[in-house]
């Protein structure tokens, strides 16, 4: 959309072309052709409220560009390593950080922001109606994902829904299977500077609009499951952010992270075997991620980022909590504290309830291991 500065509104063209034409042509079946015709006109409307809002944005609240963006920090992990479960520890610590909400990722616009802050609060008079309308509907939407993804529009949730309406993120293959046909998505960091610098401006102004509204004397908080993929993006974006990495077993996290991503296929694309190449891409882009980021990070000083292990923050998360914040010389406030023994009392027993094995996905635990010796001797799995 090169009419419009990408700061505003930014849509990957070629990448639209390639889903319609990869899902409706070239990999043709009703199913497919069907669910595609409802994407198109999903996006298609989001995105035209969206560039209307963002526009209305720049008139009404031209001021959210001077924001400044300090100490951001960024939980990064594989998919089903624990990033839900810390991140929403660290919402605990809701004096510091402003973190976004599912919708607020939908609909990045300040003006929408203010709208339903509006109603929130009528809502909140009158018995919550809205807010009981929409936990309703969270039933419905997110049927299914309570013990992949616990979800909800009024949840606080990852801001990977930023750049699914970019299309330039590896969230498009949970429609569109053909990984290797549009393999570019997997890693913004190697895209075009031209298309970096695009994607870059948006992000940033997106969280600047969150910001605006969510507490501009806040720090602002991410997890994103794919944020490895861009990672050398958000260091250059913000060179003081703090960056904190789950790492779990490769043996674990390789097969959960395909079995998660490909579970929409079994609704459009349920003749594709569990087997298939395409659930290998994923396992394929695991690893990748995993060597990435251990390539990636050392640009970042050493004091500015730390790992943990999937197994200490779930067998001892109020004290992996405490490590983490003392690595980066924050101090743990009493009310946070006192938040997180309650939250935690409440969740002593955090288990992950899936379990997937390599094999039934065509892989094997031996080729996992030869493609990533270093992190197992690193983290001694």
């Amino acid at each position: 959309m090169s009419f419009i500065h990408a700061s505003i509104f930014y849509i990957h063209i070629k990448t639209f072309a390639k889903i319609v034409y990869l899902q409706c042509v070239k990999h043709f079946s009703i199913r497919r052709f069907l669910f595609t015709v409802l994407f198109v006109l999903l996006f298609s409307l989001v995105s035209l409220i969206v560039l209307v809002t963002r526009l209305l944005d720049e008139i009404l609240f031209p001021n959210y560009r001077r924001l400044k963006i300090k100490e951001p920090v960024f939980i990064i992990a594989n998919p089903r390593s624990g990033t839900t479960f810390l991140h929403r520890l660290f919402c605990l610590d809701e004096e510091r950080y402003g973190y976004t909400l599912l919708y607020h990722t939908i609909l990045p616009s300040i003006t929408i922001f203010k709208i339903i802050n509006f109603f929130g609060f009528i809502d909140s008079k009158i018995g919550h109606p809205m807010r009981k309308t929409f936990d309703y509907l969270d039933g419905i939407f997110f049927k299914g994902w309570e013990d992949i993804h616990p979800m909800g529009f009024n949840q606080s949730e990852e801001d990977e829904g930023t750049f699914i309406f970019t299309l330039i993120t590896s969230g498009i293959f949970l429609l569109c299977p053909y990984m290797d046909e549009i393999s570019y998505v997997r890693f913004p960091d190697l895209m075009s500077e031209k298309e970096r610098k695009q994607l870059s401006e948006y992000y940033k102004s997106s969280i600047q609009r969150f910001m605006y509204v969510l507490g501009s004397d806040k720090v602002f908080l991410s997890k994103n499951v794919m944020s490895t993929g861009r990672l050398n993006t958000i260091i250059e974006l913000f060179p003081d952010a703090r960056i904190v990495y789950i790492v779990r077993s490769p043996y674990e996290a390789v097969p959960s992270f395909i079995s998660m991503f490909s579970a929409a296929w079994k609704a459009h694309s349920p003749e594709i075997p569990e087997n298939s190449p395409y659930h290998r891409a994923w396992g394929e882009l695991a690893m990748e991620y995993y060597i990435y980021f251990h390539e990636n990070i050392k640009k970042l000083p050493a004091h500015q980022w730390c790992t943990l292990k999937y197994e200490d923050l779930v067998n001892h998360p109020h004290q992996e909590m405490i490590k983490i914040y003392n690595h980066f010389n924050i101090d743990v406030s009493s009310a946070f504290n006192e938040r997180l023994k309650k939250a935690l009392g409440r969740a002593k027993n955090y288990k992950s309830g899936h379990s997937y094995s390599l094999e039934q996905y065509g892989m094997s635990k031996e080729e996992v291991r030869d493609r990533l010796q270093e992190v197992f001797d690193r983290y001694q799995f």
